[in-house]
């Protein structure tokens, strides 16, 4: 069988347009580069000014500036996340094989990682201010960045990339309850703990953070931190093997040595323009996650780390058994209401753009060709500019319909898979979709 060939990161770079002074110091305006092939200093002065004037050259024409730039041979996508500071992601396409790259996936991949470098570091601006040392900023962008750019699958990415949303957990109410008993009793005992977060397996159920901070610390926990434990425990991560005493994911794998948290920065209760500042603790037992965030101003002694691993260890387990024989009965209650109500032959993802909020079954067994999913994230570029509602129903060459529906902040992005279907066929299995299992949510008439 052919090898297929996909786009591949090209380079990787960062940079600050002010920070050259005068002629002969091109290079210090560079911050973090990265490329696939060895570089010259000067050939990294060269790319870096010619992104540069691409970005004052379309500045002229647009008050968003550049944001994309195609090529025969490869893609750059620009993102400005603060002034003076620019992002550019290049990608490599080959000559043959896989030529998709989506430029509305490539620029979320690219807000994600600056995201997800300000929960840890703080925005660039103050960071680079509060060093006041070029290399040690240098130094900081290269630990994050250089690791992270090998997560960034640019051949592989799709719709679930750009949505990169957060799915919630649906319980009832006295289940629901009980976890927010939980986080009661745990503030109240415990002042230094600022804010919660509850994960069951990798649903959210609740959560403190505003919408941004949630968003990302979600993408960080379920794309990161615990594929990372599944990895180093060579156990499946969510597992009733696991040891029901439960243990801290991050934090302290004991208690006599130094406690070392993750130090993250929260725009939630951001006051006088300043992040707040908290130290990251996640502890897991069986299929429930609690996630502690405890003031960094305050010095937690190892005699607090030590009472708050009995608080959670004697309440968590608990929770957790309170919580799996609710979900359980009601996962298999809803997986066979979900048979009768939805064909066999259709997936579909609901996104909300307000809240972030997604239930998808585009990944659902038997797997459907990635050509289907880069089909409806090409869709999703087009459907995120409309204003208003809006319908799209396409036919493929393979004889397999895709729908979007929008309303207000609502996409529902259907996939038929059945062919030799007409298109009125087409729009009442959807509208069938959407009244069966979205009853509850707005969607404009055909």
């Amino acid at each position: 069988m052919e090898k297929v060939h996909l786009p591949w990161l090209q380079n990787f770079i960062i940079f600050n347009t002010t920070l050259c002074k005068k002629e002969g110091q091109e290079q210090e305006k560079i911050l973090f580069y990265y490329s696939k092939e060895e570089t010259s200093d000067d050939a990294k002065i060269r790319q870096v000014g010619l992104c540069e004037g691409m970005i004052n050259f379309t500045n002229r024409f647009s008050n968003n500036g550049c944001e994309v730039l195609e090529t025969k041979q490869n893609r750059q996508v620009y993102y400005g996340p603060e002034p003076d500071f620019w992002m550019v992601l290049t990608v490599g396409i080959p000559v043959k094989g896989c030529r998709f790259v989506s430029n509305l996936t490539m620029r979320s991949l690219l807000i994600t990682s600056y995201n997800l470098f300000t929960l840890f570091y703080g925005p660039f601006t103050p960071l680079m201010g509060k060093l006041n040392d070029l290399p040690a900023f240098r130094a900081k962008l290269k630990r994050f960045f250089g690791p992270y750019r090998t997560t960034v699958k640019v051949g592989e990415s799709e719709i679930l990339d750009h949505v990169s949303g957060v799915q919630y957990l649906p319980i009832d109410p006295n289940s629901y309850l009980c976890g927010q008993r939980l986080v009661s009793s745990l503030q109240d005992r415990f002042s230094p703990v600022l804010y919660t977060m509850l994960l069951y397996k990798d649903k959210l159920i609740y959560s403190a953070l505003n919408k941004h901070d949630t968003h990302v610390l979600y993408h960080y926990l379920i794309n990161i931190l615990f594929p990372a434990h599944l990895e180093t425990s060579g156990m499946e991560f969510i597992s009733k093997s696991l040891q029901t005493t439960g243990r801290y994911l991050n934090g302290p794998d004991n208690f006599e040595e130094n406690i070392k948290a993750s130090r993250l920065h929260l725009s939630t209760d951001k006051r006088d323009g300043k992040l707040t500042q908290v130290f990251l603790l996640v502890y897991n037992n069986i299929d429930t996650t609690v996630c502690l965030m405890i003031d960094a101003t305050n010095s937690c002694t190892k005699t607090f780390y030590k009472t708050l691993h009995v608080f959670l260890s004697t309440n968590v387990p608990s929770l957790d058994g309170i919580i799996s024989k609710q979900v359980g009965p009601k996962t298999q209650s809803c997986v066979s209401s979900h048979m009768s109500l939805v064909s066999d032959n259709i997936r579909y993802l609901l996104y909300n753009y307000d809240n972030l909020a997604y239930v998808s079954t585009l990944h659902s067994p038997p797997l459907i060709s990635p050509v289907f999913l880069r089909t409806i994230t090409d869709i999703a570029a087009i459907v995120k500019d409309k204003e208003g509602d809006a319908d799209i129903v396409i036919k493929t060459g393979s004889d397999i319909w895709i729908s979007a529906r929008k309303s207000k902040s609502r996409v529902l992005f259907s996939l038929v898979l059945q062919k030799n279907m007409h298109y009125i066929n087409v729009v009442e299995e959807v509208k069938r979709l959407s009244l069966n299992l979205f009853n509850k949510t707005y969607f404009c008439e055909y």
